[in-house]
This record gives structure tokens, sequence and C-alpha cells, in this order.
């Protein structure tokens, strides 16, 4: 199963670096992007799965019985039919809809956690520092003080190990000193237990802060440490910084910054792509 998850969570993030890509310096634009995109998608799944004539009548049912209630207000018995009509109007619509919302759970869920993955946190700048924490499995907690991390060029050693032997931990403070893709190796002796990437500069890759090993957690988290080769190592936790994004000089959340995109681009573009809400 997990591994199923895995394949797909692959496939969507290899789209999302593609449609990212020219968007690396530019992560408002990127946002905006994607919301539209989503808006777009959304629409025509939406349309491609309600009966849109059938909903567009109830909708019309819908807002002449509310038109009704505000005519008839001081008369209890033609009010009270009134609301029994809504009611039943209102059921239908929803019986319509449902579908479409079932429909739009999953590719919606895979795109909160790509855009939970590039707008949540942000890679290091140089000059800043991290603490990385590694869970070792119980073969290896006899020889924890045989375990060091190798650090490539543009990465430097601040200040640890410190060790946890009852949790069987390990943590190190890192320091950016280049822009990269950096290679961080766990060795006992000289024997490869583990490795991770550690990111400096730019851009909107995936990222979070410690590995998920359930495929919900893997569908929500694609940016989540990869364990699964690690021959040692059951956890890894990097603290990123947290990403900042202005629009319009405005500071939102991720999550708030495509709840209004998306809903402003749909509202836009129903009446292009004729679909009934």
């Amino acid at each position: 199963m997990i591994s199923v998850v895995r394949a797909i969570t692959g496939a969507v993030s290899w789209v999302f670096d593609l449609l990212m890509a020219p968007f690396a310096s530019a992560p408002a634009l990127g946002m905006i992007f994607i919301s539209a995109i989503t808006a777009v998608w959304a629409l025509l799944l939406f349309k491609a799965v309600t009966p849109q004539d059938r909903l567009q009548v109830t909708r019309d049912k819908l807002f002449g019985h509310i038109y009704e209630m505000g005519l008839y207000q001081d008369h209890l018995g033609i009010l009270s039919r009134i609301q029994g009509d809504l009611a039943k109007a209102n059921l239908r619509y929803l019986g319509f809809t449902l579908p479409a919302l079932v429909a739009l759970t999953i590719p919606m869920v895979l795109t909160l956690g790509q855009l939970e993955g590039r707008y949540a946190q942000r890679p290091l700048q140089v000059g800043e520092e991290t603490v990385l924490t590694i869970n070792v499995s119980s073969d290896e907690r006899a020889s924890l003080q045989d375990i060091r991390l190798e650090t490539p060029t543009g990465v430097e050693v601040a200040a640890g190990p410190v060790r946890n032997e009852r949790a069987g931990t390990l943590s190190w403070r890192l320091l950016a000193t280049a822009e990269g893709t950096h290679e961080l190796r766990f060795l006992r002796d000289e024997s490869l237990i583990g490795s991770n990437e550690l990111m400096v500069g730019q851009g909107l890759p995936r990222l979070h802060d410690s590995n998920e090993n359930t495929a919900l957690g893997i569908l929500l988290y694609p940016g989540a440490p990869d364990m699964s080769a690690s021959a040692g190592l059951t956890g890894l936790k990097i603290q990123w910084p947290d990403r900042e994004t202005r629009y319009l000089g405005l500071e939102m959340n991720w999550l708030v910054a495509f709840m209004v995109f998306s809903l402003l681009a749909g509202l836009l573009l129903k009446d292009l792509l004729k679909v009934s809400l």
C-alpha cells in the first residue's frame, strides 16, 4: 500500500515540479497560477460529475423559495409550506452535488499536500542554521557512540552530536555555507546507515520537518524525508524555516491564499467554462 501511495505522490510531485519551476523566485505568482489551474480542473470535474440541467433547475427553485419567504413572512401558514419546499429543494441540490464533492476529494488532497510542502516551509539560506535529529533502529542503539555525520562542502557542523541513548537519537546543529542540494550521510564506522538531502537556496521544493511512515502521512506530506532505503534509521527531523509569502504587500498563510485565489478564479471562470454551481 505504501509503495503505491509513494508512486502516486511521486507522479503528482513530478507534475508540480514542472508547473512550479518558472516561479522559483516568485512564490506569490506560483500560488496564483496553481490556484487558477486548480479552479479550472475542479470546475470541469464538477461539470462532468453533476447533472448540470437538473442542478440549475434545483438551484433556481432554491432562490425562488427564498424570495417567497421574504414576500410571505407575515403569513405563517404559507411560510411553513415554503420552508418545507425549501428543505426539499436543498436536499435535492445536495444530492446532485455530493458525488462531485467525493470526486474532488482525492485530487484536492494531493494538491494541498504539494502546496503545504512548498509553501509552509522554505529551504535554508546561506548563513542560517538548523537542527537535524535522527532516530536509529534498535539494532544500532548499542553502537550509538560510533555513528557520525558526514557533511559535504556547503554544510558545516556547528555543534553536536547530542546523543540520547534512551530514545536512540542523535542531534546536530548545522550551518549552511553555500547554496545547493547537499547530501548528508550517516555512518557507523565506515558503513552507510542512511542519508538525506539538505536544501540551501531559493525555489519551491517539497519540504517537511520529519519523515512519515504511513500511507496517509505520505499522501498528506509528499515532502517528508523517505527513510525506506535507510538501513539503520527509523526517523529524521529537520527544522526548516517557515516561509513568509506576501501577496500585494499582504502576508497570508498558504492555505488562506489558496482558498482566496482559487475561489476568485472559480467565480471568474465558471461562466466561461459553462459550469452551473
